[in-house]
């Protein structure tokens, strides 16, 4: 190839790249990879044409419960207030309000089989360790994942928390765990901290 066609060529490429850049369009872009640009979705303020919605209104009144109150509530709120995690002077509880029953410890072991033993490991014993880490992801994870277990001669700061404290961290998360208050209940919440404190019985 000679010199002259190779210099005609990244002429040409250089102004097809240029081409590219800072004009204006009233088509709409290429898009090469879709991702999620055309979802099928529902905007504020924008009408709907959902066959259940005979007003069609796009942003819709939160559901109510049967005592006419808002079932949509902020995270950590309690719905029902025999189940709050803290007592009238706004210290956690030391009891669990559920019932721990063999329902609500099967409810709660899969749960935390779910949701917890990636990190703390099915046994909930935590660490970070390649070799003796028992979480798939605690394993690897740079910070120390808490043991639900007394150690002799360790910190035992986790294990001693008040149930109250189990439920809310499981609710609002702390440090690097992410907060489960949106994806768990409340009732199955303090179902998962009877499962802890099975477990925490089993290492005695």
């Amino acid at each position: 190839m000679s010199m002259r066609l190779s210099n005609l060529i990244a002429v040409a490429l250089l102004g097809a790249f240029a081409a590219c850049r800072g004009g204006i369009s009233d088509q709409p872009p290429v898009h090469l990879v879709l991702d999620m640009d055309f979802q099928p979705k529902l905007k504020a303020q924008s009408e709907s044409h959902f066959e259940g919605w005979s007003d069609h209104r796009g942003m819709r009144v939160p559901p109510m419960d049967a005592n006419g109150r808002t079932a949509v509530v902020a995270r950590g709120a309690m719905p029902r207030p025999e189940l709050n995690n803290r007592d009238a002077s706004n210290a956690f509880v030391t009891s669990n309000p559920v019932a721990a029953t063999a329902e609500v410890l099967a409810r709660g072991r899969k749960l935390f089989d779910i949701n917890c033993a990636v990190c703390h490991g099915y046994t909930g014993q935590g660490g970070n360790d390649p070799q003796k880490g028992h979480g798939l992801v605690g394993r690897r994870w740079p910070v120390a994942i808490p043991n639900f277990h007394f150690v002799e001669g360790a910190d035992n700061r986790v294990a001693s928390l008040a149930e109250g404290e189990y439920f809310e961290v499981i609710t609002n998360g702390k440090g690097t765990m992410p907060a489960y208050g949106a994806r768990i209940a409340v009732e199955d919440r303090w179902a998962v901290v009877h499962y802890i404190r099975a477990l925490q019985n089993l290492s005695k």
